[in-house]
C-alpha cells in the first residue's frame, strides 16, 4: 500500500506524519522534516532532517551558502543525502516495515540519488510507503507519484485532519 499525504503548506502534514510514525513505533523507518526557528525572533532560519532511528541534521538554512536555493533557504545535498540514503536504502531491504517520508519537496528533490530511490520503494509493490507531497507539482516525480496506480492520495486540510492517522493506520496495516 502506498499513502501519499498533500496539502497546503502549515496545514498539518508533519504532524500526521509524526502521529502515525509515534502509533507505528519500530515498524517505521525513514524520516520526517522539521523547521528550526531562531530562539530570540521565533523567525524560521532553517530545515532539519530528523530519522526514525533518532538522527538529525540541519540541511537547509539562510545562512548556507549554496547554489541550490529554495526561496531564502541554502540547500545542503551531501549533508540531507548523508542522513537519509543509507536510511532508505535500508528500507528496500527490511521488507516489514512502513517506509516513511516527509517530504518529496523542492529541497529534497535536489538529490538525485534520493529521487531514484523514492522511485524505487514507490514501483516495489512490496514497500509499504506513506509519504508527503506538496500541492504543486513542482518535479515530475511528484506527479508520478500523484498518479501512481492503486496509490491512495489524501488531502490533508484543516477539516479532515483530525482522525486521519487512524485512517492512515487502517490503510497501512
Amino acid at each position: 500500500m502506498k499513502v501519499f499525504i498533500t496539502g497546503a503548506p502549515g496545514v498539518g502534514k508533519t504532524t500526521l506524519v509524526r502521529k502515525v510514525v509515534e502509533k507505528l513505533g519500530d515498524r517505521a523507518i525513514g524520516f520526517w522534516t522539521e523547521e528550526v526557528r531562531d530562539r530570540k525572533t521565533r523567525r524560521r532560519v532553517g530545515f532539519k532532517v530528523v530519522t526514525t532511528d533518532g538522527k538529525e541534521a540541519l540541511f537547509a538554512s539562510k545562512r548556507f551558502t549554496s547554489k541550490k536555493l529554495v526561496g531564502s533557504y541554502g540547500v545542503n545535498v551531501k549533508r540531507f543525502e548523508e542522513i537519509v540514503i543509507p536510511l532508505l536504502k535500508r528500507a528496500l531491504k527490511e521488507r516489514n516495515r512502513v517506509v516513511v517520508i516527509d517530504e518529496v519537496g523542492k529541497m529534497e528533490l535536489f538529490s538525485k540519488e534520493f529521487r531514484e530511490l523514492v522511485r524505487e520503494l514507490a514501483h516495489d509493490p512490496k514497500v509499504k510507503l506513506l509519504a508527503t507531497l506538496p500541492i504543486r507539482d513542482v518535479h515530475p516525480l511528484v506527479r508520478e507519484l500523484r498518479k501512481m496506480q492503486g496509490a491512495v492520495l489524501i488531502e490533508l486540510t484543516r477539516g479532515n485532519r483530525e482522525g486521519m492517522d487512524e485512517e492512515i493506520m487502517k490503510l497501512l496495516t
